[in-house]
């Protein structure tokens, strides 16, 4: 009786322990962007990208390939360092927004501030590495990709990324109908001379979710990472993972 005891507070302790540590913010609805035309500079032919080859170190890099204002016609721009919108950190204070009336420059997304929006009624290319020669030619990586929405649907302005990167997982439903996380977000080993990237209010950044090869057929999700165990998720949409 004892040891049927103590297995059951086991049970519970554990359960309150994953609901504790695996906050999530709810899916939201796919946003129509369709209004908004793509000017890319680049026709080179697109394919499909193999997952392991494109996530080194089983990490998801989301670099912008725009980063601005809702316009009917944006450019998309393949080398992350070029997008703008970046601030030094110990700059907030003194560099003023518009719309800033109380002194404050980053905030940080939450789930009522930002939306993500996986578009996959269009294809768009992938940007290039991060650790491409600042001389190097701007081109595009070869791979079909689904155009992802980051919008800032606040008056404020947030920090939604750090270096060239947004902090973004991806994640896959398995065979057992769960939901398991792909490929975490990209970390950087050093921070060290890295900007933050802002939105300004109802701004939005614009990043490539490559669509790969897989053995199954399932539904995946992107997921922005608030903290380490609270994230906002895009839609829902399909794709192949391997396993």
């Amino acid at each position: 009786m004892k040891k049927l005891l103590a297995f059951f507070v086991v049970v519970l302790m554990v359960s309150a322990y994953t609901e504790s540590h695996s906050q999530v913010i709810s899916s939201k609805e796919k946003t129509d962007y369709s209004s908004i035309q793509f000017n890319d500079r680049f026709d080179n032919p697109l394919k499909k990208g193999v997952w392991d080859s494109l996530f080194k170190y089983h990490e998801a890099v989301f670099a912008p390939v725009y980063l601005g204002d809702v316009k009917p016609e944006i450019k998309l721009i393949y080398k992350p360092e070029l997008t703008g919108n970046r601030i030094d950190a110990l700059e907030e204070w003194e560099v003023p927004f518009e719309n800033d009336t109380e002194g404050r420059i980053l905030k940080n997304p939450t789930d009522s501030t930002l939306l993500i929006t996986v578009d996959t009624d269009r294809i768009i290319g992938y940007p290039m590495y991060l650790w491409e020669y600042y001389k190097t030619p701007e081109y595009r990586q070869g791979i079909m990709s689904y155009p992802v929405f980051v919008e800032n649907t606040s008056d404020d302005t947030l920090k939604i990324g750090l270096g060239d990167v947004l902090p973004i997982t991806i994640e896959a439903k398995g065979r057992d109908g769960q939901w398991h996380e792909l490929y975490r977000n990209f970390i950087y080993e050093c921070g060290t001379g890295l900007l933050d990237i802002y939105l300004a209010p109802h701004q939005i950044a614009v990043v490539a979710m490559p669509v790969c090869k897989g053995t199954f057929r399932t539904e995946l999700r992107l997921g922005y990472c608030i903290s380490r165990d609270k994230h906002i998720y895009s839609n829902v949409f399909e794709g192949f993972i391997n396993q």
